[in-house]
């Protein structure tokens, strides 16, 4: 088994058309941020502001990556927080390594691999609501680790901004009432309305209403001053897990005080002669996006054009691929035995790229595990710091709220992680005591040809993520595109489900003319929403380095936004 740990951490053509959601979408105007010295470009502008107030005070991209994450906590609690997990690829200037930070929830001790497996389980979704859907989380171990490792401040000072927005208020964000609107059923059997900040007189609150959270206030000042024990080994944890038992839950605090991050290898590749390091397992999203793209160097998708046909029927018959392999081979590698050098080879590429009919879809791939699949309530931050320093960082609660469990005493969203778990005993994805579950998460950087930092990208998705990502560094490298144009250009994907293909669903802002082009090829096609945040919402840095400009853009799918100076 290849572990690539680097340490633990002690301290038919068918045609149909989809209502999307699109609740957080606002200007889809290009916007392309520049900046000289420092930059975060993140879900909300609020927390990018609390981001570049850290890199202000000398902080760099590491402080000011947690500082932001700190503040989403308040702005974007729907998508990530302290109740939840993440990973972080770090790039530090003055040795050029890169390292991936593994802070995944995990499954509790009391966790088997048949618990979801019943008609009963899957049928209440207990695996997704609920006291049995949520993992240990890791967030606040990951920020300490981070910090302490390759920052150069405190978590009580990079805490800082958090405090003061949950304490004095911010407008709730349109894709945050979107998400109580459409979660408020959920969240109701599992929060009672006095404990969810989110309601008012029983009703969600609108966008902009100002909400106050003085519970996570309270939470984030004890951080400040007992650092993370105050949630693995104090009130904070003990609330959550007393909470989580009370509703038939299994989780215990030595679940939380046993828990550790795990700094790990990136996993690694080149397109087109950039080097790409992105998130390894326990996420799938870094080696699925390598072995993706290793498949298409081996065509002139710049020769064909933008969105063609002929470029969407390769990479989506690319995607199927990967994501066949995707469901065989990856899970938690402290579980697993991974063939990273197979799934990582340009060679075994080459064979798959040779599997591709130009005038035919696939109608049948390798088998995968159909019975994984994971929600899109994530959020990425991308900074960049003045001494060259870059941090792409992507954290989850899964769901919308997660498990929709809003902590009585602390105001955190508890995460929903265990139904990222397979529900199929016999998966390599099956829970089991302390195992983490796959994740598409894909917090990237790139490298150009000469070494010199080029990107930083990441995106929310759920599985969408990794192929969202995949656009996006195409429609960069080659089809030269701007940041904010190569987020905001039109998105397709498309994987393998079980062996047979999924749906290929697009933007409608994909011609008709192409779709039916791919109705032709053998492609069941289903339209979505023109800027649908089923697609994500993707938050990128580009480096000039012959102007030494930053180049920032935020998704439009979302509340994204890029903050610099």
């Amino acid at each position: 088994m290849r572990r690539r740990i680097i340490g633990l951490a002690t301290a038919v053509a068918v045609v149909t058309v989809s209502v999307g959601v699109a609740f957080g979408a606002g200007s889809h105007e290009v916007k392309d941020v520049t900046a000289s010295k420092g930059m975060v470009a993140a879900a909300n502008r609020l927390a990018a502001e609390a981001g570049v107030e850290i890199l202000k005070k000398g902080g760099n991209a590491v402080d000011a990556a947690v500082a932001t994450g700190l503040a989403l906590n308040v702005v974007e609690p729907n998508a990530s927080g302290i109740g939840g997990g993440g990973f972080m690829v770090i790039r530090m200037a003055d040795t050029g390594k890169v390292v991936a930070l593994d802070y995944r929830e995990e499954a509790p001790s009391g966790a088997t691999k048949d618990m979801y497996s019943s008609e009963k389980a899957k049928a209440d979704k207990i695996s997704a609501y609920g006291p049995l859907a949520v993992g240990v989380p890791g967030t606040l171990a990951g920020y300490q680790m981070a910090l302490d490792l390759y920052g150069t401040m405190t978590l009580a000072e990079v805490i800082e901004p958090a405090i003061r927005l949950a304490e004095q208020g911010v407008p709730l964000s349109p894709t945050t009432a979107g998400a109580v609107e459409s979660h408020f059923g959920d969240l109701s059997k599992f929060t009672p309305e006095k404990d969810n900040p989110f309601l008012k007189d029983g009703l969600p609150l609108e966008a902009g209403s100002i909400v106050k959270q003085p519970k996570l206030a309270k939470a984030f000042r004890l951080i400040a001053k007992d650092g993370k024990n105050a949630f693995y080994n104090g009130p904070i944890g003990r609330s959550m897990v007393d909470n989580i038992r009370n509703q038939g839950g299994i989780m215990t605090m030595n679940d939380l005080q046993r828990y550790q991050p795990v700094l790990r290898l990136p996993s690694e590749g080149t397109y087109r002669d950039y080097r790409i390091y992105s998130m390894c397992p326990p996420s799938s999203g870094g080696i699925t996006l390598v072995e993706i793209l290793n498949i298409l160097e081996n065509f002139p998708l710049s020769d064909w054009g933008h969105n063609s046909p002929r470029t969407i029927h390769t990479m989506a018959e690319a995607f199927k691929m990967a994501f066949s392999d995707r469901g065989n081979f990856l899970g938690d590698p402290s579980f697993v035995n991974i063939p990273y050098g197979m799934l990582e080879s340009k060679k075994y590429a080459k064979t798959l790229a040779e599997r591709i009919d130009e005038n035919k879809a696939m109608q049948e791939v390798p088998k995968s595990d159909p019975s994984v699949d994971e929600h899109w309530s994530t959020t990425h931050v991308s900074v960049a710091d003045v001494s060259g320093n870059i941090v792409s960082m992507t954290q989850t609660v899964n769901y919308f709220f997660g498990a929709s469990m809003i902590d009585p005493e602390f105001g955190f969203v508890y995460n929903d992680e265990m139904d990222d778990f397979s529900s199929n005993p016999k998966s390599v994805n099956a829970p089991e005591p302390g195992k983490r579950p796959l994740s598409s998460m894909s917090p990237t950087i790139v490298v150009d040809p000469q070494g010199r930092p080029f990107m930083a990208l990441g995106t929310p998705g759920a599985w969408r993520i990794i192929t969202s990502v995949a656009q996006i560094m195409t429609n960069v490298v080659d089809f030269g595109m701007t940041m904010d144009e190569a987020i905001e250009a039109p998105r397709f994907t498309c994987r393998a489900i079980g062996t047979k293909p999924d749906v290929l669903q697009l933007e409608s802002r994909i011609p008709q003319s192409t779709l039916d082009v791919l109705k032709l090829r053998g492609h069941k096609i289903k339209v979505k929403d023109e800027f649908d945040l089923y697609f994500g919402g993707a938050q990128g840095i580009c480096f000039d380095p012959d102007k030494s400009t930053l180049i920032g853009g935020a998704d439009s799918r979302r509340d994204g936004d890029v903050v610099g100076y």
